[in-house]
Order: C-alpha cells, then structure tokens, then sequence
C-alpha cells in the first residue's frame, strides 16, 4: 500500500502534516483536532489457534505525513488497546497528542482501518489436527495451512520432498551411530510421538521422558538433535529447550510442540541454589510429562487460566541422573552413554542427511502413510491401539517376571507397552515402504523386545533405590560406619543415652534405633549433601513396615518392643543384613 492509496473513514483524516479527526464545536463550526503526527493503518489480521485458545495478531502498518513508510510492526491482541508499542516500534519522532481521551481515540481510529485489511488464519501448534473433516498434521512449511511457531521451535517443519532412500537412512540409524541399547528406544520413541493424540483418545498415552545421561562430550545433545531432526532442522545450538528455560515456559511449548518430539537441554547443577531449582524444575517437568496435566491458575480477576500441559514427546540430557525422588525416578526411562558408545564419523555423515532434510521427508512419508492408512475411520483406530497396547501388556509382564524375574509396576509397564507400539508402527511404516522383509521386520521386534525388558529392569531398579526407605537405609549405614552416630551395645547398654549422637542400640542381628533421632539424623546428612528427603517419620515407619524392612509387633504397630537391661522400650528393628545389602556392602 502506498500513502495515496491510505483510506479512513470519517471523521478521521489528514492534516497540516497531522492524523487526527474532524469535530463540531459547541458552535457548529467543523474543527480538526490531531491525534499524532503519523498515519497507522491495520495492515493483516491473524485469527491465531493454539488449540487451547483463540487470539488475534494485528500487523500494522503506518506512514509519516510526508509519505515515507514506517516498519510493520506486529502486536498481539492483548497489547493493541495501550498503545505502548509505538514508541518502541517506531521511536520518540513519531508521538501522540495529550490529552485523557486521545489514547482511546487513536485506538478506535486505528481499528477502524481493520474492514480494509486482510485476513489470515494461523495455527500455533504442531500435530494433528481435524480440519473440514480431514486428519492433518500441521507443521510449518505447510501450503494448505499456514503454521506458525516461536522462539527456538521455529526450526520445526517437515521436507515434503524426497524419495524412498529418506525411509531407508531411517532405518540404517538403527545400527550406524550408536549402540543398539540406544538408538532403538530413541528411534521407537521418535516415530511414537505421532500417536500421542491417539493414545490419549484411547487413554494410554506416553507418560513418560527418555533421559540420556552421561559426561560432558560424550554427544547427549548431539543423538538428541539428530532425533529431533525427524520434525525439522536442528543442532546442538539448536535445541527448542534447555533447563536455563523457566519450567512455565517449557510447559507452554511442550503444549504447542504436540504430536512431536523436543528436547529439554543440559540438566547439570553446579551446587548449591543452582542444584535446588534445578531440581525443582526437574521435579515439576517429570511429573507434567508423567501425569499429562499442568497446574491450574487464576488470574487476577479469579478466573481460570487455560491448563498447559505436555501434548507431545521429549528427551531430556543430564550429566548424571536428577535427585528428583522415587515418584520422579518413575516418570523416565534413562539411558546412559558411555565414552565409546558414539561412532563419530556415522553421526557426521547422518547429521549432513539431516541437515539435507533427508530425516524429516521420512516422518512426513511417516505421517502421510498414518492418515492413509488408519485415519479413514478414527474409531477402529482407536480400537486397534488398545487391542495392541492390551497385548503388548500381557506379553511384556509375563516375560519380565519368567526372563528377568522382575514384577513390573504399572507405571513402568505402560512406558514399555507404547515404547514398543512406537517400534511397532515404525518397522511396519518400513516394511509398507519395502524397506524392510516381513521377516526382518518379525526380527527387529523381537530383538527391541530384549532391549525393552533390560531397558526396563534397569529402571526398575533405579526407581527402588530412589525409595524414601532405601536412601534412609543407605544413608543410615553410611552414619553408622563413618562414627558420626553411636549405637550402645544391647547387652552391654551402659552408655549415656543422652549423649547427642546414640541413636539405639547394636547386637549380631538388628539395629534398634530410636526412630525420631535417627530419621533427624538422615534428614540433617541429606540437607548437608544438597539432596531431598522429605518424608516424615511416621511415613517412614509405615513405608519400613510395608516393605518387610523393619521388624515389628504384631498388633500392627511399626516398632518392636525390645527388652534394654532392665526395662523394654519401642525401637525401630533393622536386619543388619538387610540395611548392608541396600547398602552395597554385601
């Protein structure tokens, strides 16, 4: 648009080298009254859906007086009405008229230039999406729908062009980079993430994080970018999020990025304050990703704010495993790297096939094969994901107890179970496109099976140790031993009980403990070692108890009543065995 082809509606108009409006006196008489010495126009209106809520991105666009044209400049709904981003937009040469009105009338002139502008529909999310009664996976770069992300995710968007050898780099990843433990579960975890609107109609989505942990340089970001490539173009550089990000923030993407894979960046508390937010953060993420749900808020007017929460996948990279409790331990599945895992020379030659958008033509192949092959009708689709989930369950369950003998929780059975629907649907996309035999595709499931059920054994052994009574029983032994607590000896107990460091008594068999003092103990060495250990005394007891670690009466009560020389008291009873072995001392 041009300066003479500007238009308002009256009464507003063009004059003496200033914008403002045409008023009648008091008298009759016609008088201009200015608004600013520049002309605003509204350029474009953006109808914005997020998925959650709807708003209105307005480009506007102004001329000086004389003609020359100002920057467009783009502002959000919520925004417009202040009139502040003028001065920042445009500079202090570019001022409005005093007065208490002149803001609103500027305003009203402004958007009384919106009947001449364009209008647009946008989507600010990624994923699925029905669309006049059609399934699309919106992503930007996409000519039918206009896409449009911010900050770091704007690197997400799909290669629509390419040919079949994208499916088979795809494939090759398995093998070339990393060892099969790794690149399996990532892979099946990426070509997951397109399901997750449909798991979640079934109710069983992922609810869980991958975490690679491992020594600084030993590639963690690098194998997640790479992954990540599959959506877009990415490099360690590149990442969407990093533990820097505020947890808000984090959540607020992971709700747009839906149906797709993002990585939150460089877990790695330094001490101190740093390592306790850090925690924090990692605590309220895990358990986003866990539960599927965020937090609820008011706003000031004491209405609800809309609920962001996680809707797609997310691999998170830590130098060591977070001090996050039992509950967090149970919402990822980690895997470590070691220094010689990484091939470097077959991650530089995939990172070039990425960067080409080799990877992310196979995912839109990926997509494209989903919506034509089960999104004709949603409802067997539906109906197969929970027949697929139901017997994975049965088969993974039964083979962790006879293989590994391991009784699975729930939680870890379900990250598991759509682990290998992931996998599943990726070798049949490979097989659908001749990648892969049928055969190969039968050999590649049942090798993933194995990887599974070790992946799994693993964590389940990270998530017990990660019990409140585990890092009390560790920590306990680790008092005892180093001599910063006493136990008298139970047959012998002539020592003073006031003394501020006895916390019971010894014999060849048990500790007897006076449970308020010892669990103060193991609070005061967690608080000093900068980690968490919040239960109460009375949780710990009952949680002792529950888990056949301690040894009580049997009137249901959590302590045993122990005869100490002449008198009986209720003590805390510990199998020194048992408190060794959790322990690691045999």
């Amino acid at each position: 648009m041009t300066f003479s082809e500007l238009h308002y509606p009256e009464p507003y108009t063009v004059r003496d080298g200033l914008f403002g409006y045409m008023s009648v006196s008091p008298k009759g008489k016609e008088v201009f009254i200015p608004l600013c010495n520049f002309c605003p126009f509204v350029q474009s209106q953006v109808l914005c859906d997020n998925g959650l809520e709807g708003h209105v991105r307005v480009e506007i666009g102004a001329f000086r007086t004389d003609g020359t044209p100002l920057p467009t400049v783009t502002v959000n709904d919520e925004k417009f009405t202040s009139l502040d981003w003028i001065r920042s937009a445009w500079g202090y040469e570019n001022n409005i008229e005093t007065g208490k009105s002149v803001k609103d009338r500027l305003r009203h002139a402004i958007q009384s230039t919106a009947q001449f502008a364009s209008k647009t529909f946008c989507y600010e999310a990624t994923g699925w999406r029905k669309i006049d009664g059609k399934w699309e996976f919106l992503m930007p770069g996409d000519e039918q729908h206009t896409v449009k992300l911010f900050g770091r995710a704007v690197n997400y968007g799909f290669c629509r062009t390419g040919d079949i050898s994208a499916v088979a780099f795809a494939y090759e990843l398995l093998y070339r980079v990393a060892p099969e433990r790794v690149m399996f579960p990532l892979l099946a975890f990426t070509f997951l993430s397109p399901l997750n609107s449909f798991l979640r109609q079934a109710d069983k989505e992922p609810q869980t994080v991958l975490m690679l942990t491992g020594k600084t340089g030993l590639k963690k970001s690098t194998l997640a970018a790479l992954m990540l490539s599959f959506f877009g173009k990415f490099s360690t550089s590149q990442l969407p999020l990093s533990f820097r990000d505020t947890a808000n923030s984090v959540l607020k993407q992971s709700f747009l990025l839906k149906d797709v894979l993002t990585c939150v960046d460089d877990y790695h508390p330094s001490g101190g304050r740093d390592a306790s937010d850090l925690n924090d953060k990692m605590q309220k993420l895990l358990r986003a990703y866990g539960n599927r749900c965020g937090r609820g808020r008011m706003n000031a007017r004491a209405e609800l704010m809309p609920d962001y929460y996680p809707q797609g996948n997310a691999i998170m990279t830590a130098e060591f495993s977070p001090d996050v409790s039992e509950s967090g331990t149970a919402r990822y599945l980690c895997m470590e790297l070691n220094p010689t895992d990484v091939i470097n020379e077959e991650l530089t030659r995939f990172q070039e096939y990425a960067a080409n958008g080799v990877l992310s033509y196979a995912m839109f192949r990926y997509t494209e094969w989903l919506k034509k092959e089960f999104l004709s009708d949603e409802d067997e689709f539906q109906k197969y994901l929970l027949e697929l989930y139901r017997k994975a369950s049965v088969q993974l369950r039964t083979l962790a107890e006879e293989e590994k003998g391991t009784t699975l929780r729930d939680r870890l059975l379900n990250d598991i179970v759509v682990l290998s629907i992931g996998f599943k649907f990726f070798t049949d996309f490979l097989w659908s496109e001749r990648v892969v035999t049928p055969e190969n595709r039968t050999n590649l499931q049942l090798d993933f099976r194995d990887i599974l059920l070790d992946l799994a054994a693993k964590q389940q052994q990270k998530t017990v140790a990660d019990q409140p009574t585990h890092i009390f029983l560790r920590k306990l032994f680790s008092l005892i031993e180093s001599g910063r607590v006493t136990l008298l000896p139970k047959q012998d107990a002539t020592g003073s009980i006031y003394d501020r460091t006895v916390i019971g008594y010894v014999d060849d068999e048990y500790y007897y403990l006076f449970s308020d003092q010892a669990h103060r103990e193991v609070k005061r060495l967690c608080a000093e070692q900068g980690e968490a250990f919040s239960i109460s005394e009375n949780g710990l007891l009952k949680a002792l108890a529950d888990e056949m670690l301690s040894i009580h009466d049997s009137d249901g009560r959590t302590k045993k009543t122990v005869r100490i020389g002449s008198k009986t008291q209720r003590l805390l009873c510990l199998n020194k065995l048992d408190v060794q072995a959790i322990a690691g001392e045999v």
